[in-house]
């Protein structure tokens, strides 16, 4: 997915302060001194919200004029052979402000941050904003996610933890994806890439991405069936 975006044009005004993005991502490379997006709702005009690999960090950030959030992790995500289930929660109403921004990766929430400037109580995020194009792999310039992406689901105006998209195998201890998530949409939620490399939304919603650049490849690497890779950490390679 190196050269592949996906774009999405949002005709109504969501939840702004209340939204869940969970995906199901397999790292194409390391970078240590750059950035791979993951979304990004931006108008091209110094206002946006964005979700990246940052130097190999996971970071959040949204920015108006000036940066109204950043979280940013000391772990780094340098593992390239198996999928990371990320879920970021934004809910600025929360009155504890360390709850108003969460990440969570397979299933465990991120607590140790190198940065943690939380939103206002009640701050309007620059996401589910109408006229404000909504990327998937993308910000507005040329870096794109690479890697693959698999079971997007977004949530306008609700919470939900991880467990509403994966869960723990009792026999192996490891997270695993969920067949059928149950969860409600909202105006702008959707579902995509599931089942395939369909950029229709799957969900009751009809929220569907257009192929902003590059091919989708129906991989059968994905989520459930991880395909072994070749560790470029290893020394020895």
């Amino acid at each position: 997915m190196a050269n592949t975006y996906l774009t999405r044009s949002v005709s109504s005004t969501g939840d702004r302060r209340k939204w869940t993005w969970s995906g199901w991502l397999k790292r194409g490379r390391t970078f240590s001194s750059g950035s791979d997006y993951i979304f990004s709702s931006n108008n091209g005009s110094n206002q946006y919200s964005m979700l990246a690999f940052a130097s190999d960090t996971l970071r959040y950030y949204d920015y108006t004029s000036s940066f109204q959030s950043e979280i940013k992790t000391n772990r780094l995500f340098r593992d390239i052979s198996g999928y990371y289930h990320i879920v970021i929660i934004y809910d600025s109403a929360q009155g504890t402000a360390s709850n108003r921004i969460k990440f969570y990766v397979n299933g465990v929430q991120e607590t140790s941050l190198s940065i943690a400037t939380y939103p206002s109580q009640n701050n309007d995020s620059y996401m589910n904003y109408a006229g404000v194009p909504f990327y998937i792999g993308r910000e507005t310039g040329t870096n794109n996610y690479n890697g693959i992406m698999s079971d997007i689901n977004f949530s306008d105006g609700y919470a939900y933890g991880p467990e509403t998209f994966g869960e723990t195998d009792t026999d192996t201890g490891e997270w695993r994806i969920k067949d059928n998530p149950s969860f409600t949409l909202g105006t702008n939620g959707f579902t995509i890439l599931r089942n395939g490399n369909t950029i229709t939304d799957q969900s009751t919603n009809s929220n569907n991405f257009t192929l902003g650049s590059g091919t989708l490849t129906n991989t059968k690497d994905c989520p459930s069936n991880v395909f072994a890779t070749l560790n470029s950490l290893d020394s020895d390679l």
